[in-house]
């Protein structure tokens, strides 16, 4: 197996426990400080701070689930992709957001990879033939 196989195998498991770590205290916290996010929310005038935490939380944490465990991992790169750039351009970029902005591309143009419970491009791919 070459350098670019094994590359090609483990950076999709690399970034969705990147991912992972770096988004899962922030996700939780949505809901442990929901207070106190809504207030933050409200101060940078998002609309509505009440249901956006609520639904951003959801978002995120579904996501870091999803990556975790590799299944339907495109999707949850794509939305995370969308929040991201959204608290980019209304919060700014900070090392955090842009570190689960880059992994997320990555999973969404490598996928989960092999150690993942359930890819649909490679389920779909096996019946075909």
């Amino acid at each position: 197996m070459g350098a670019t196989s094994q590359l090609r195998n483990w950076l999709p498991l690399v970034l969705r426990i990147l991912i992972a770590a770096t988004l899962a205290l922030p996700a939780t916290g949505k809901f442990l400080d929901y207070g106190g996010q809504v207030e933050f929310f409200a101060s940078l005038g998002i609309p509505a701070p009440g249901i956006l935490v609520l639904l951003v939380g959801v978002a995120e944490l579904a996501s870091v689930i999803m990556l975790l465990f590799g299944i339907a991992g495109r999707v949850a790169a794509l939305g995370l992709i969308g929040i991201m750039l959204v608290a980019i351009i209304i919060a700014g970029a900070n090392p955090l957001n842009l570190t689960i902005l880059l992994a997320s591309v990555g999973i969404l143009a490598l996928g989960t990879g092999p150690y993942s419970l359930w890819e649909l491009e490679t389920k779909s791919s096996d019946i075909s033939g």
